[in-house]
């Protein structure tokens, strides 16, 4: 599970990085040459950086290497100078390094690479960087999304010992993810498997938050649960608790978030003692 996020700040995949981190309560921070800017002009005091002595990026990026488990880039296509220069930082501080190229992976599929390099290598703080907006007018949206399912992921992942196991699973056919068979046994599943703090989180949301905010859980339900695959028994559980005919996979999916958010509603929001 990351501990702390850095970057130096820059437009695209690290402001991405920033935005996520915070957004998911997760500690960031980091490098970032003097003057403390990037393209869009002075950095707000929201981001948690520090000023270098210099203005060149090359002491940041050594900073930023060095402090972290590991690197992460995220580009499209092809490799840019940029990447190149990361590359060398990495194997300079001798630090883990993964570059992830949208340009070969669907969302899922590079957000389900970065969880499982995250947990194999053992990464508590990874420095993010790659492609700025000016390079890649989408990556700053592609990448929140991708570190956003990347952390879901990881975390429910990494809590797959529930105290209180759902009763009606199957086995998952690619995979040793147990699949349920119905919306209260994924609601099990999710509830016993994320930490305290997020299912306090969700809990606290209003009804009108739930899809813009856990994007990445959406996706990791649909992926690991088999509603992409046909799990015909959660599908027809969907269906008479939603009220829906033959839903579609989000459908579904908005399905088992809302009855989590019910449930979680009813175990773990926050009362006001007068």
């Amino acid at each position: 599970m990351i501990r702390k996020v850095l970057t130096s700040g820059q437009t695209g995949v690290e402001l991405a990085a920033l935005d996520t981190a915070i957004k998911l309560s997760i500690p960031h921070g980091g490098w970032t040459p003097l003057g403390k800017r990037n393209a869009m002009g002075s950095l707000p005091s929201v981001y948690q950086l520090q000023e270098t002595a210099t203005i060149g990026f090359q002491e940041a990026l050594d900073k930023n290497t060095a402090e972290a488990d590991g690197t992460l880039v995220v580009s499209r296509n092809q490799a840019t100078p940029w990447t190149r220069k990361v590359v060398q930082a990495a194997l300079k501080h001798q630090r883990q390094f993964l570059h992830v190229d949208l340009g070969q992976y669907p969302l899922f599929e590079a957000a389900s690479l970065i969880a499982s390099w995250l947990s194999q290598q053992h990464i508590k703080t990874v420095f993010v960087t790659g492609l700025q907006d000016s390079e890649d007018i989408n990556i700053y949206t592609q990448t929140r999304k991708v570190l956003e399912t990347a952390v879901y992921l990881g975390l429910v992942k990494s809590g797959m010992h529930p105290e209180h196991p759902a009763k009606h699973v199957i086995p998952a056919e690619n995979g040793p993810t147990k699949q349920p068979l119905t919306v209260d046994d994924a609601v099990a599943h999710l509830a016993a498997a994320m930490p305290l703090k997020d299912r306090t989180t969700l809990a606290n949301m209003t009804s009108d938050a739930l899809d813009g905010l856990h994007s990445g859980l959406a996706a990791y339900i649909k992926e690991q649960f088999g509603l992409y695959s046909g799990n015909a028994s959660l599908l027809r559980s969907c269906a008479e608790r939603g009220n829906l005919q033959d839903p579609l996979p989000d459908e579904a999916c908005a399905v088992i978030l809302r009855a989590l958010w019910e449930h979680l509603r009813r175990t773990h929001r926050l009362r006001v003692v007068k």
